[in-house]
């Protein structure tokens, strides 16, 4: 009984130890990113901050050189040590920004005797990071100097602060448009792709093959072709001449860019889905195609009263997907397109939070597309899910 029980327990130990990494890996990079986006969705975090004091500098070398003076002239800096202003050389010739509160406890507690003691002897000549440096000199008081940036809870200020961004609506709108077009045409094309390919007697790895490359390939790789083609003085506007049109300027222009990318991501994504409407068609009884031709029904026919009712649960994946897919689309616009009211809401995200440091608000934007994305999918699912019905 206890060997029984003690191999249960040392498989369940085996179980978990070969889950780990999966779990780790969920966790870090997953769970705890998702919680920490909504916390910063109501402060007004901003990582810069966080950085702002830890430069590095040779401080023996700025001296120097905000006194246009050579490496030998240090004494020269050490005989004017009384009137040293280790607040004045921060601010003015480093360009560091402090607060009230700083500046004061530097001004009291900063010893210069010591400061120009080891710059005498040599020990700031090298690089150092400017805010243990200046804590080195402040005695027990360099914890009150840098105190660990904490980000100030502002509720719903990020939120309401979107009503009146119209770059956020813009963004949106950007995305939601990309949403319907592609979404439609992929699973259409991907449909018509799928009952080809379907229909052959030979070939059809390599026709899944041809298809379904795009979908594997590095977005960037294929942005970068794309551009290629797009440029003015591309391959597309070069075809386009051949029949006396003027060439366009596909990306630059508010008018064609959007559509423009539109176009790549329905061509590099409708292989992928082909192979998810193969998949369901090779689901569909062949009897019920057989009895469709005794009947002497059409083609036509046969595709939307047998073919398509039967791939509903193909179509409920590929539309869910596909909108999550689009309503977050990034790396194409980030490589392609230039202008910004042609951007998608991803992109806005990070030109907020990396651009512009405005990461809690970059957070709350987030958290609104996690709800469009969550709202779309649950109604996607119940409308379809009836259908079935």
């Amino acid at each position: 009984m206890r060997s029984g029980l003690q191999n249960r327990i040392q498989e369940g130990i085996y179980g978990y130890l070969f889950t780990l990494p999966v779990i780790v890996g969920v966790l870090v990079f997953t769970i705890i990113p998702i919680f920490r986006t909504f916390y910063f969705s109501v402060t007004n975090y901003n990582p810069l901050e966080t950085q702002k004091n830890l430069m590095t500098v040779n401080i023996q070398d700025e001296l120097l050189l905000n006194r246009e003076l050579d490496p030998a002239s240090i004494s020269d800096v050490v005989s004017t040590a009384a009137n040293f202003d280790m607040v004045s050389f921060l601010a003015d010739d480093l360009l560091l920004e402090l607060t009230d509160n700083q500046k004061n406890l530097i001004a009291t507690y900063f010893d210069k005797t010591a400061f120009f003691s080891d710059l005498v002897k040599g020990k700031l000549n090298e690089n150092r990071e400017l805010q243990a440096l200046i804590a080195q000199y402040m005695g027990s008081h360099s914890k009150d100097l840098f105190p660990p940036y904490k980000p100030l809870f502002t509720g719903v200020k990020n939120f309401t602060r979107m009503i009146g961004d119209q770059y956020f609506w813009i963004s949106l709108w950007n995305a939601v448009q990309f949403a319907l077009v592609v979404v439609t045409l992929q699973t259409i094309l991907a449909i018509l792709l799928a009952v080809a390919a379907n229909s052959l007697t030979g070939g059809i790895q390599i026709f899944k093959i041809i298809y379904f490359i795009p979908s594997i390939t590095s977005s960037s790789a294929i942005s970068m072709i794309f551009l290629m083609i797009y440029f003015k003085t591309g391959l597309l506007n070069q075809l386009l001449g051949t029949f006396g049109f003027e060439p366009v300027d596909w990306l630059n222009n508010p008018a064609t860019a959007l559509p423009a990318v539109m176009a790549m991501n329905i061509w590099t994504t409708a292989g992928y889905f082909m192979i998810t409407f193969l998949a369901g068609l090779k689901g569909i009884p062949a009897e019920l195609y057989e009895s469709a031709d005794i009947e002497g029904a059409p083609a036509s026919t046969v595709f939307w009263k047998i073919t398509v009712p039967l791939l509903r649960p193909q179509v409920l994946y590929v539309i869910v997907m596909g909108t999550i897919g689009c309503l977050q689309v990034f790396d194409q616009i980030y490589y392609l397109i230039p202008n910004l009211r042609n951007r998608t809401i991803a992109y806005y995200i990070y030109h907020v939070g990396f651009k512009y440091g405005e990461m809690g608000y970059a957070s709350a934007i987030a958290v609104v597309l996690f709800a469009i994305i969550l709202g779309i999918t649950m109604v996607q699912r119940r409308f379809i899910r009836e259908s079935l019905v």
